[in-house]
């Protein structure tokens, strides 16, 4: 960057970004490099709208963003519902099959993955809505490009996922 080559500097940002995506240094590597070439850089912002919290005992609670269900939007919003559904089964039963040598259930990619694409199934098999929700068209638009898994890491990772 000092030296003016920029391109060159971007792609080793990119690479140490890529290495080590957790590292503060390579993020802000990157986030610097943006802020010289004036080049904006985001993800795609996608506020899911439901909470899953599990107590001590293990009891799920799952709260759903009330505008996603009234107004009777037929935009997919609906779909949502299985967000926290899926996370359920995943706290219940399927981490333990999928991580059998983990001991304690942890947020996992496998689950957000699994929570998000049903969410995705649900909203694009209803024939009556016309469009999607914005949330759910870039949903749709990463899972479709195959990139949902690398949106969850860089942009909705947990410590669970991380």
């Amino acid at each position: 960057m000092r030296q003016g080559k920029t391109d060159l500097a971007r792609d080793r940002y990119i690479e140490a970004f890529i290495t080590e995506p957790y590292n503060k240094f390579a993020r802000a590597g990157l986030i610097q490099w943006g802020e010289t070439t004036k080049t904006a850089l985001a993800h795609p912002e996608i506020k899911i709208p439901t909470d899953v919290t599990y107590d001590d005992k293990g009891n799920v609670s799952i709260n759903l963003d009330a505008s996603a269900l009234l107004g009777g939007k037929d935009d997919g919003s609906f779909a949502w519902i299985t967000y926290g559904t899926t996370r359920s089964e995943w706290k219940k039963q399927k981490f333990a099959k999928q991580f059998p040598a983990e001991s304690t259930y942890r947020h996992s990619l496998a689950e957000e993955v699994d929570a998000l694409t049903s969410v995705i199934a649900l909203a694009t098999s209803d024939k009556k809505g016309k469009s999607l929700s914005p949330a759910l068209t870039k949903l749709k638009k990463l899972n479709d490009e195959g990139l949902l898994e690398s949106y969850i890491l860089l942009a909705q990772a947990d410590e669970g996922i991380a």
